[in-house]
């Protein structure tokens, strides 16, 4: 009997990712709008009661998706701007993780569900909410770390961690929408490089 419980929560587990994994290839191939709980349903091997008792909506459901894919992006930026030794290395970091941001933008999964999808289908103030409480976490860290390393004067960190994501998430719009992504993204981390090194101490 002790081992009910534990199973059952598993299996919730399980459903709910599925449910997730459905979700997001619908949301990715189809778009917010032409996705429907059915199909998620369908796709995952699910009905869609089983869909409505992890997710109330399907606004609810994109949320998650987003922060899904969000966190999957970001969690390996954010575990190693603490591993940056030193100030060369950090700055060397801080470039390098502006540069996988940008190639991650590139992506079909990134683009789709954060870049175009998530303001039309969480509205605006919640994907720029959303897309602070990601990203903008990052680059607070970021901003913090090299001010404290002496590579940045010491200024506000939220006003210029703000103009520093709408200069690179402008940039990632850029590269998702670009016919030649790679020669975009090359061009967008020399411009955004210099005009990091224009603020450095």
């Amino acid at each position: 009997m002790t081992d009910v419980k534990p199973q059952r929560l598993e299996y919730v587990q399980q459903t709910r990712d599925a449910v997730l994994r459905a979700a997001e290839q619908l949301f990715i191939e189809r778009g917010y709008q032409a996705t429907s709980l059915d199909a998620v349903g369908a796709t995952a091997r699910f009905t869609k009661g089983a869909v409505y008792r992890h997710f109330k909506d399907k606004q609810t459901l994109f949320e998650a998706v987003f922060a899904q894919v969000a966190t999957d992006t970001m969690t390996t930026l954010i575990a190693e701007v603490g591993q940056a030794e030193g100030p060369d290395e950090l700055w060397r970091f801080a470039i390098d993780a502006m540069t996988k941001y940008l190639e991650a933008s590139a992506t079909d999964r990134y683009r789709r569900i954060v870049l175009e999808e998530g303001p039309a289908a969480l509205g605006w103030s919640r994907w720029r909410e959303l897309d602070r409480q990601y990203a903008g976490r990052l680059l607070d860290q970021l901003v913090e770390q090299v001010m404290t390393e002496g590579l940045l004067a010491r200024r506000p960190v939220e006003p210029l961690s703000r103009l520093c994501c709408a200069a690179i998430g402008e940039g990632a719009l850029m590269v998702a929408e670009a016919d030649d992504p790679e020669q975009t993204l090359r061009e967008l981390v020399d411009l955004l490089t210099a005009m990091l090194s224009g603020l450095r101490a």
